[in-house]
């Protein structure tokens, strides 16, 4: 006579709380709230590097620190353009990084079983991705204007 090993794997994880489906759509309505955590932290860091530092480094690290976490100030032409257009383009960049964890939790929501593993997964795929065009961004601006932007 088989034993319950044999014939059925025992689960050793605990049960969803309210179900898969009450924690996919909790993923659903969290998650593009929480893309909002790691940019702001990132620009509130990058912020205190540029005003409490001094020298080239601390100024290219805080350059390319902001730029990252609110892409929105490369569109007004920051750090060169009016600062009055910033917070313009702080909320343009929040609403992006709003759309980013809604993109993140839509995919991560695909499968019958998600969690929140999965979301941060899609998430850092298209933080990196949205990193490396502002990132490139800084590199042509800096190599087009030159010791100006620093």
């Amino acid at each position: 006579m088989p034993t319950s090993s044999e014939s059925e794997p025992v689960s050793t994880a605990a049960p969803v709380a309210g179900g898969p489906r009450w924690y996919r759509r909790r993923i659903r309505v969290v998650g593009p709230c929480a893309a909002l955590v790691p940019p702001s932290v990132i620009g509130v860091l990058s912020l205190f590097i540029l005003l409490l530092g001094e020298g080239q480094l601390s100024a290219v690290v805080g350059l390319i620190g902001t730029m990252i976490s609110s892409p929105g100030l490369l569109l007004v032409g920051a750090p060169i353009a009016n600062s009055s257009s910033y917070p313009m383009a702080v909320l343009l960049s929040a609403l992006f990084w709003i759309a980013v964890g809604f993109i993140a939790a839509w995919r991560a929501t695909r499968r019958p079983i998600a969690g929140w593993p999965e979301f941060w997964r899609e998430y850092v795929f298209l933080w990196l991705a949205t990193a490396t065009g502002a990132g490139t961004g800084i590199v042509i601006a800096a190599t087009r204007i030159g010791g100006a932007l620093l």
